[in-house]
């Protein structure tokens, strides 16, 4: 054999420490990036429409995609209110009652998640512009083994940044992992990363003398 294959990389385990950040209203920055607990399950297609155009007899001289969109669910087991009130239009009225309301225009934010590689390291995705849908009203007895689970279903589209040449460019979702992406891990733990940003070191912070 001419060289051995690190199945480490090869398998990833695990769905951990869900993360969300609103999209402002410009559509171009986030909000601050808050992790979650209880994330159960994470299932997302996606897809992009390939188009052929014909030049000189060739049926495909051109092949134009449309942007990758994606479409899926997200399961929990617990779905607190402060995730509720950023993915969805509710609030709480005088009384402290949840309020579900209903306007034209969807929340979008950003999502992600964690996993774990065969090697130890960890792998960060991150969804830039989604849409959620609320729950099903659901219930089932409690029989000492079933709880009630919460699915979300998600809708995710192209997200436009300006890219390290200074022109806009659309994408979908990014992966960093720990060990590939050492340098700047740490340091992309607390805001949405946008590619081709200028990361800045976290200041640590300094004993100051009197």
């Amino acid at each position: 054999m001419s060289g051995s294959v690190d199945i480490s990389q090869l398998y990833e385990i695990g769905n951990k420490k869900f993360f969300a950040a609103s999209l402002l209203e410009c559509g171009c920055e986030f909000g601050p990036k808050e992790y979650h607990e209880g994330l159960m399950e994470v299932k997302i297609e996606f897809k992009s429409d390939a188009t052929d155009l014909s030049a000189d007899d060739n049926i495909a001289y051109i092949k134009l995609c449309t942007p990758l969109t994606g479409e899926g669910t997200i399961k929990f087991a617990v779905l607190p209110y402060n995730v509720y009130s950023k993915f969805f239009d509710v609030t709480t009225d005088k009384n402290g009652a949840i309020v579900i309301k209903s306007r034209n225009k969807a929340k979008e934010v950003a999502f992600g998640f964690y996993s774990t590689a065969g090697d130890g390291s960890e792998s960060m995705f991150t969804m830039y512009r989604a849409v959620f849908k609320l729950p099903a009203l659901s219930s089932v007895s409690f029989d000492g083994k079933t709880i009630r689970d919460l699915t979300l279903n998600v809708n995710i589209y192209p997200f436009e940044y300006i890219d390290a040449d200074n022109k806009k460019e659309q994408l979908t979702y990014s992966i960093l992992n720990s060990k590939l992406n050492e340098d700047i891990w740490d340091d992309v733990q607390e805001q949405i990363y946008l590619p081709d940003s200028d990361i800045e070191p976290e200041d640590d912070e300094e004993d100051e003398t009197p």
